[in-house]
């Protein structure tokens, strides 16, 4: 019995590949613990919300909300309640307990998908209105529904006492998701670095121009069977597209400060990450 994880800042098509994985003969795929990421069903695994941000923010507290909530002692009865037993969990706050996970659960492998900086944050950034999938810093003055601030309260912030904490509320919603890009995908290649033959790392770009290279890259690093034919990235009815759109531009329009964050940010995790595709 076998539990797998893949992990990302988020904005990955993560649910089409938990649907996708859930079809697979003896998976069962969850997106953020919900059988094939069915929200209307009771979720299959133990909800992960507020602790993504206590992970972050505290020593230690990943080790032990993996323990409460993804340990061997937790998942056996509910290996016991599926006719499978191999469980692959997709959510982006796997990336926050990445390491952690791969610890306490010496047999499991992670698929990690790490997306551009400029395409993150144009995804995760809203200045106005409701965002039905909150998974960036909306702008520092918009008003935020009762569901925005319950998400916010899970979202990763810079630590006390860092530098990045002092700078906190000067910094613009891209400013803030640029951290958050960078902070969450170097999560992702400690995880890597530290468990090399655990962790495949994946560029999202791969999965959108060249399908069939990242799910062989998938299938081996999960050790599945996908049949003759790969899976596609055909995947639109999956999309979850905000009604609003992008609601900042391209890089080109953002401020000095902005471009040179970017910037930095990009080279510290390229120098840093090694792909598998």
């Amino acid at each position: 019995m076998v539990i797998d994880f893949v992990a990302s800042t988020g904005r990955t098509a993560t649910t089409y590949l938990a649907s996708v994985l859930n079809d697979l003969d003896g998976v069962v795929g969850c997106h953020e613990g919900y059988v094939g990421s069915d929200k209307s069903r009771e979720p299959l695994l133990p909800l992960i919300n507020l602790e993504n941000a206590q992970a972050y923010a505290l020593d230690k507290a990943a080790e032990r909300i993996v323990a409460e909530k993804r340990s061997r002692t937790v998942l056996e009865p509910i290996w016991h309640s599926i006719d499978s037993n191999r469980i692959i969990d997709v959510a982006y706050y796997n990336s926050t307990l990445a390491s952690a996970l791969l610890s306490q659960n010496p047999e499991s492998r992670m698929v990690a998908i790490i997306r551009g900086c400029e395409g993150f944050v144009r995804s995760a950034t809203t200045l106005e209105g409701e965002d039905p999938l909150p998974v960036g810093w909306p702008r520092p003055t918009k008003e935020l529904t009762n569901r925005e601030k319950f998400i916010a309260m899970g979202r990763i912030r810079p630590r006390k006492g860092t530098k990045e904490k002092s700078m906190w509320a000067e910094w613009s919603a891209i400013s803030r998701n640029i951290w958050l890009w960078k902070e969450t995908n170097r999560l992702l290649i400690d995880a890597k670095e530290r468990f090399p033959d655990r962790v495949c790392l994946c560029r999202f770009d791969t999965f959108k121009t060249n399908p069939s290279l990242f799910w062989r890259v998938v299938s081996d690093g999960l050790k599945l069977d996908l049949g003759e034919t790969p899976p596609q990235s055909n995947c639109d009815k999956f999309v979850n597209k905000k009604p609003t759109g992008y609601q900042i531009g391209e890089y080109s329009t953002w401020t000095d400060y902005e471009r040179h964050s970017l910037e930095v940010s990009e080279k510290y995790i390229e120098e840093r990450a090694n792909y598998d595709c």
